[in-house]
């Protein structure tokens, strides 16, 4: 596959028993879809993987390669805290009709470089998918460096990297160093987007775009179409999607604005919730940034 575009981290709709609901994923699906997102990513950050058993998440992986029908591409997350749990992950995965997998670094114990690369090495020689790796050092406690990428960046099945760690150096030097491989460079903060994209990035894949996904799909589209007027003033209304952070867990704000849109309910898995007074406010943002309600 070729990794660019922007991707939401799809967000994954429960029911107030913490059950997949099937007929709101299906309508999330298509409320992404039709927004003009250019992938999806199922079970990412955004998708509470770690709290998700396997039944659920064998549940949302189906039904939202179901739903989606080869539209778009859709990339599986498949982070785990070791590197067989990993493997394990990919490989079940391989078996669907998913286009890749975005594999985060093992959380939990610290870890230094030749782990990471020798993780990365080990899952994607085990992957009948495309990798694409994970900078997210915020959850993982484990920042990548720029000769880990550029060493990964080798390997023939890995073929980009999703950099959430909102270190617009670092991400410029992931580009620097892969420059002219068969590698993507992908933005996690929808708020350097269009600063990404004019480096060279080629794309996003963004927790926010699960609720705008028409106004993060307008900055990349604005800029490969060459407006840049366009997309320097939709840029300005998707630099204020980071602003959720300051409400509440990304899951919990993002569920909370796609109920209110009439997408899907509000539950997410336990023990996290969306502290009480925010309302008004994440109302108020979200109208912002361009959403009518």
């Amino acid at each position: 596959m070729q990794l660019k575009g922007v991707y939401p981290a799809m967000a994954t709709p429960l029911t107030p028993e913490e059950k997949i609901d099937q007929a709101a994923l299906k309508k999330l699906v298509h409320y992404l879809l039709d927004g003009g997102v250019h992938g999806i990513v199922a079970l990412g950050s955004t998708g509470e993987f770690p709290a998700m058993n396997e039944s659920m998440r064998q549940q949302v992986m189906e039904t939202t390669l179901a739903e989606v029908n080869g539209k778009v591409p859709v990339l599986i997350g498949c982070g785990e805290p070791g590197t067989q749990r990993t493997v394990e992950q990919v490989k079940i995965a391989g078996q669907s009709k998913a286009d890749g997998v975005l594999v985060a670094v093992p959380y939990y114990f610290n870890m230094d470089q030749p782990a990471v690369i020798r993780h990365y090495q080990t899952v994607a020689d085990a992957s009948s998918l495309p990798v694409v790796i994970y900078n997210f050092p915020q959850m993982t406690k484990v920042a990548f460096t720029a000769d880990t990428v550029a060493k990964l960046a080798e390997h023939p099945n890995i073929i980009g990297i999703k950099d959430s760690s909102g270190d617009f150096f670092g991400m410029q030097r992931f580009i620097d160093v892969t420059a002219g491989a068969d590698f993507a460079v992908m933005s996690g903060n929808p708020a350097l987007g269009l600063s990404a994209y004019q480096l060279g990035a080629k794309g996003g894949i963004y927790a926010g775009c699960s609720l705008f996904p028409k106004q993060c799909a307008a900055v990349y589209n604005a800029f490969i179409n060459g407006n840049m007027t366009a997309a320097v003033e939709m840029q300005k209304k998707t630099s204020l999607i980071p602003m959720m952070g300051g409400f509440g867990p990304n899951a919990a704000v993002v569920k909370f604005g796609l109920n209110k849109l009439g997408v899907c309910g509000p539950t997410v898995a336990a023990p996290f919730s969306l502290a009480a007074g925010q309302d008004e406010k994440i109302l108020a943002w979200m109208r912002r940034i361009g959403l009518e309600i």
